[in-house]
């Protein structure tokens, strides 16, 4: 019970960690990332969000809460349009723990979700801002080139992270939680 309430505080704090090194990542590295007519976002934090669901153990953690939390932050911080992260990455942290309840842990099947959370994530955030005017490029420039290299590098990035991740979940979730492979 003891480790499963070290997740339960590690996780917010590690949350908000991602949150700004989504940032930092997206600045340092904005020579590459963003080199036209290509534009690639780390994504960290949505990754944090599909491992902690998947990994969780006995916490009980409130990831719609928490999406919730760094929606309003990440609209504040980041976006400066406020309503749109709000909204879109606790239905995307809902989305994932609705189809977790019907899948078995793997480094697959976490990765699919993952990649289909990615991809959620950010064809909601241009649908909204095309609806609201935000965005002018075309659906296929926008597929062809900001969502494509986008899910590639976010894919990278789990591919590197998620064993120490698993690890980290393994050492701090509860003790009676069931091993996952």
């Amino acid at each position: 019970m003891l480790q499963s309430a070290k997740l339960k505080y590690l996780f917010p704090i590690i949350l908000f960690g991602t949150f700004f090194l989504d940032g930092a990542l997206n600045q340092i590295f904005s020579a590459v990332l963003f080199q036209y007519p290509y534009s690639m976002i780390c994504n960290l934090t949505l990754m944090w969000f599909v491992m902690g669901i998947f990994f969780e153990g006995e916490s009980q953690i409130n990831f719609t809460l928490w999406a919730f939390v760094i929606g309003i932050v990440f609209d504040w911080y980041y976006t400066g349009v406020f309503g749109v992260n709000t909204f879109i990455i606790p239905l995307v942290v809902m989305f994932v723990r609705e189809v977790r309840l019907y899948v078995n842990t793997s480094f697959l099947i976490v990765m699919v979700l993952d990649t289909l959370a990615m991809a959620l994530y950010n064809v909601l955030f241009y649908a909204v801002f095309q609806a609201i005017h935000l965005a002018n490029v075309s659906a296929s420039f926008f597929i062809g080139y900001s969502f494509f290299p986008t899910i590639i590098l976010n894919l990278t990035l789990f591919v590197v992270l998620y064993y120490p991740i698993k690890t980290f979940f393994r050492r701090t979730r509860g003790t009676n939680y069931r091993s996952f492979g």
